[in-house]
């Protein structure tokens, strides 16, 4: 892959580099924070299914409504709480940066190399990796989002049925 993209990349200058790290660099912290992003309204789904959650339990302390909306918003709580936990636990988020075990290599004490080659083949190096995070973060993201869409659908659908319920229940005895 990397070598269709440049042909020579060790003629390109290291300011050319500096560029294209800083632009990898955006992006990926871009793509962490959508990552974070959604962690934080995983919370908040979390918080209003856990408060429909206690209106409907402690409803149905006081009147019982019919078996079978307790089982199909039973079933439906249990799923719900189940994405939710899915997108709230721990992710796996591939730090920004590189380890310098990684980043130092044979070839930065290779005399053969000039100064500026050493920052250059640096650069590239790290721009893999860069690139490799950004994919393997992207992919991740792109999982997460759906667990994310379920829980909003989820959400809203138990937070609505336990509402019609219990009014239900209240004007129609």
């Amino acid at each position: 892959m990397w070598n269709e993209i440049a042909k020579d990349w060790e003629k390109i200058p290291s300011d050319t580099y500096k560029f294209l790290f800083s632009q990898a660099k955006e992006r990926y912290d871009e793509i962490i924070s959508e990552s974070e992003s959604m962690t934080n309204k995983a919370v908040t789904l979390t918080t209003i299914s856990f408060a429909a959650l206690s209106a409907f339990v402690g409803y149905n302390f006081k009147v019982r409504p019919e078996l079978g909306w307790i089982i199909l918003l039973g079933a439906l709580y249990l799923l719900n709480i189940i994405v939710l936990a899915k997108l709230l636990f721990p992710k796996n988020v591939i730090m920004k940066g590189s380890p310098p075990n990684e980043i130092f290599n044979d070839y930065l004490d290779n005399p053969q190399y000039l100064p500026e080659d050493k920052i250059t083949i640096v650069y590239y190096h790290e721009l893999v990796r860069y690139q490799e995070r950004m994919d393997m973060m992207t992919k991740k993201n792109k999982r997460r989002q759906a667990f994310y869409a379920v829980a909003i659908i989820l959400t809203i659908s138990v937070s609505v049925i336990t509402t019609a319920v219990i009014l239900r229940v209240i004007y129609h005895p």
